[in-house]
Order: structure tokens, then C-alpha cells, then sequence
């Protein structure tokens, strides 16, 4: 009985933060930085932020291929990191340079993407250093006593020139490696298609 009552309230937890969740997979949205879109992206550039060059290609290529399944043009970052400079010490590139290589791609958004073995962004002075992005603080809580990894996100608008959504998802229990790349990315696309900025799946 207790056991139950305790699963009810979590679920209920999960429904009040307008949580995306499964048996492993669950995505909490920053709701003072998501917003609902006006229109549906038509291309989007997917930055996966890690220095691992295979890491990067696999989270990219997870996250642009659920894109592209709801209708969504997307390039991945490896042509757009081309020529940008990166800030000593850092995990990201400049922001700028990215951003200026995404409109030049004809993308109207940029996913970023940090992966849970990427080092944690820090603050600097670096041209936009990922949007003036700081790693968040982590989702979990002392409740959570399960192992569990974290992927941040954060979308950037470029037709408003603004952050449009930003969200984590934790796997429990996670594979190594990029290994859970599919799960995040199946939460992420659900994120966005309820957000309005991708079609809901199968229309």
C-alpha cells in the first residue's frame, strides 16, 4: 500500500511539472525559459556541445533524424562548428560564429545539446559562450537515489533572436557511452511537438 501511494505521488509530481516521462526517460522542462511556438520550425540546426568528436556525431545524428521524422530540415553542427574559435578551456565553441553558420545554413533554430558525460559549461566572457549559458543545477534530489544521467538542452530561436525552450532529461539507470542517444531524443521530439514546434508524431 505504501509503495503504491508513493508511485501515485510521483506520478502526480511529474504531471504538475509538465513532465514527459516513461519507465527511464524523463523530461523536465525550465518553464521560465519554454515558451509555446507561434510556428512550426521548418530547419534546425542540432550543436551537440562535447569534445568528443564520435559523442558528438552520435547525439546529433539521434536528435536530427527524430526531427526529421516530424518533418523537420535539419544539419547537424560539424559544419557549423567549421572556422569557429574556440575560448580557452572551454567545452563550447563561441556562440556567435555558430549562430551567424546556422542562418548562412538556412536554419530558422538551433538545438543545442550538452550530453551527460560533457564537462558542465562555465561562465566566461566569450561571444554569447553558448547564449550566456551556465549549467543549471541538477535535477535530481536527494530522493533520487537511483543512478540516473542528464542531458541539457537549450533552442534557439533565430528568426526572434531569442531563447524559445530549454529542458533536461534524465535516463535512469543509463547505458554508457551515447547508448541512450534514441531515448533522450524521442523525449526531446515529444518536448518540442507539445510545445507546438514540431508536428505531434504520425501527423
Amino acid at each position: 500500500m505504501g509503495l503504491r501511494r508513493g508511485a501515485a505521488l510521483v506520478c502526480a509530481a511529474l504531471v504538475a511539472t509538465g513532465c514527459a516521462t516513461n519507465q527511464r526517460t524523463v523530461l523536465r522542462e525550465i518553464e521560465d525559459a519554454s515558451g509555446t511556438a507561434t510556428a512550426r520550425l521548418q530547419r534546425v540546426a542540432v550543436v551537440a556541445i562535447d569534445r568528443d568528436a564520435a559523442s558528438r556525431t552520435a547525439w546529433e545524428g539521434a536528435i536530427a533524424s527524430r526531427l526529421a521524422s516530424r518533418g523537420v530540415a535539419t544539419t547537424t553542427g560539424d559544419a557549423l562548428r567549421a572556422g569557429a574559435q574556440r575560448v580557452a578551456g572551454a567545452v563550447t565553441v563561441d556562440g556567435g560564429p555558430v549562430i551567424e553558420a546556422a542562418r548562412r545554413s538556412g536554419a530558422d533554430a538551433i538545438l543545442f545539446v550538452q550530453p551527460p558525460a560533457a564537462v558542465p559549461i562555465a561562465p566566461g566572457s566569450g561571444a554569447y559562450r553558448w547564449l550566456d549559458a551556465r549549467s543549471s543545477p541538477d535535477p535530481r534530489t536527494d530522493l533520487d537515489t537511483a543512478p540516473a544521467s542528464v542531458t541539457e538542452l537549450r533552442l534557439y530561436n533565430l528568426t526572434t533572436n531569442a531563447a524559445a525552450w530549454r529542458a533536461m532529461v534524465m535516463v535512469y539507470y543509463p547505458s554508457a557511452g551515447a547508448s541512450d542517444a534514441d531515448k533522450v531524443a524521442d523525449a526531446v521530439a515529444t518536448g518540442l511537438a507539445k510545445r507546438g514546434f514540431v508536428r505531434a508524431d504520425g501527423r
